[in-house]
């Protein structure tokens, strides 16, 4: 786990966005689902150390 990114850095529902300014962020794809409607940001503050929507990436990258 990334320690300035948290959790974010391998969960399945999370995505690297960088600006065309270089700047990075992380944005979750939960915040999309109109089921979860306002439980998760659409770019949450970092670092993330707790989150119930957390599902751990596979080691290939592929969501397990």
């Amino acid at each position: 786990m990334n320690a300035a990114v948290g959790l974010c850095a391998d969960c399945r529902y999370a995505r690297r966005v960088v600006s065309a300014r270089g700047s990075e962020f992380w944005r979750c794809l939960r915040a999309d689902d109109p089921a979860l409607a306002g439980e998760f940001p659409k770019y949450p503050r970092l670092p993330v150390q707790r989150c119930r929507g957390y599902a751990r990436r596979d080691a290939s990258g592929t969501p397990s």
